[in-house]
């Protein structure tokens, strides 16, 4: 392992190499003031990004979260970090870049994490520092941005602007690390997911995006479950956070401490239950009107898609239904393909089955970092998911190189593509069905 130092426009950076790869980690694409859109982070003579990233408040910078509602997640993917391993701002707005050493306008896969739009970094084990892609001539990047209530005050979707912002960081600076900003896919799992979807909603990233990948995330979440109610409603919890955090104006609320405004708003969500306080909404700009509206007008990103699923899924009932809903969708209006996968293989070391995010670990390959003792079944399924993916990012389309033929939903077609590290084949509606519900209604996951 050695330090290598590139020019880049906005001056030198510094990463680490090591066996034909490199990686650079924390790399900042804007920086922003409280409640307030992401500007452009200033140039440096040489930045050092051979550290971590900073990511954005959340629970655990304040609270322990191997307890309580956090602690699947804390054990799976954060199992062996103590706090002060972290560093923490209002400004999250960093980046992971990993390429092989001799990149040369390579294409793009960017990752936008999950967590509910709550929780999540950059650097999470499963995905952070993921090296699969790289092997395939793939320029990896994984994107942070804003959370909680820093990144959804008053349906500002400051989160969402984040990673427009830096979807076009991307598109002027990847060329300087040997990506190719002429093909960029973005790729999100749960709430990255949902969050992939958003940013379709919107025409800023037209030109820009020409793939996307959504892990239990994707389609449209109907009108009467989804994040957006009235103004007024909506008012009325901001009001509620103001005035738990013990501030009397907008403006005094905005200065209180980090802590103080974090805590208040997730007690407040807690206590109203509301969807809508978790969730980006419509801010006539990244989501300009209710989704549904926009899905009919046909004014949404239309490029090549892989949607997937699994089989233990956070609400698999919906999650599946309306994937295959868009891709209904695309086919009835003769759009770009869509390809539908259900994951139903069983991580080894717990009683859980294929959880919600479990295919993180087989897209992104890092077992090394997890304290599952993955064996040759789970890697060869890996090997065969990351293939798949990096078709996909290369092609617009997952078939190629010997592997077993992927039908994309078409009038003919209804059929997943099932990933259980067994025979695994096609899945059709009423198979994935039953599995869905039965994990409802049986064995549920860990969330």
């Amino acid at each position: 392992m050695g330090k290598v130092t590139i020019e880049t426009g906005l001056g030198r950076v510094t990463g680490i190499e090591e066996k034909g790869i490199r990686m650079f980690r924390g790399i900042p694409y804007a920086v922003t003031e409280r409640f307030e859109l992401p500007q452009p982070y200033p140039v440096w003579d040489e930045f050092d990004a051979t550290g971590r990233e900073t990511d954005c408040f959340q629970y655990r910078a304040y609270h322990d979260e191997s307890v309580g509602r956090y602690w699947f997640y804390h054990s799976e993917f954060r199992y062996d970090q103590n706090i002060p391993d972290w560093d923490f701002a209002e400004s999250p707005m960093t980046l992971n870049i990993i390429t092989r050493v001799e990149a040369k306008k390579d294409p793009v896969l960017v990752f936008i994490h999950g967590g509910s739009f709550e929780n999540g970094n950059v650097g999470e084990h499963p995905y952070g520092t993921c090296t699969e892609y790289a092997k395939y001539g793939i320029a990896y990047v994984s994107l942070g941005y804003r959370l909680n209530v820093f990144g959804l005050y008053k349906s500002g979707n400051y989160g969402l602007h984040d990673m427009v912002f830096g979807l076009k960081w991307i598109k002027e600076h990847i060329a300087d690390f040997g990506g190719d900003p002429e093909r960029i896919t973005i790729m999100g799992q749960s709430a990255g997911a949902m969050a992939v979807m958003d940013l379709m909603y919107t025409q800023q990233l037209k030109g820009i995006v020409k793939g996307a990948v959504m892990m239990s995330g994707a389609g449209t979440v109907p009108d009467f479950a989804g994040p957006y109610t009235p103004e007024e409603s909506e008012e009325k919890f901001w009001s509620k956070v103001r005035e738990r955090a013990g501030a009397e104006t907008e403006e005094e609320f905005k200065a209180m401490p980090d802590q103080t405004i974090f805590d208040a708003w997730y007690d407040t969500a807690l206590e109203c239950g509301s969807v809508r306080t978790q969730q980006p909404g419509i801010d006539g700009t990244i989501i300009p009107k209710l989704p549904s509206r926009i899905m009919k007008e046909n004014t949404y990103l239309d490029v090549p898609i892989i949607v997937g699923v699994t089989s233990q899924d956070f609400m698999p009932y919906l999650i599946y239904e309306i994937a295959m809903k868009l891709a209904k969708l695309h086919v009835k209006r003769g759009q770009s393909p869509v390809w539908g996968y259900m994951f139903d293989k069983t991580p080894p070391g717990d009683r859980f089955k294929a959880y919600h995010a479990a295919d993180l670990w087989y897209v992104f390959g890092n077992f090394h970092k997890s304290w599952r003792p993955f064996g040759e079944d789970d890697c060869k399924l890996k090997d065969e998911m990351v293939h798949y993916i990096a078709n996909f990012v290369k092609l617009g389309d997952p078939n190629a190189d010997g592997l077993p033929y992927w039908p994309s939903i078409s009038r003919k077609n209804r059929r997943f593509r099932l990933f259980d590290g067994q025979k695994g084949g096609m899945i059709g509606p009423m198979r994935c069905r039953m599995k869905e519900w039965r994990s409802f209604l049986f064995e549920k996951g860990p969330m």
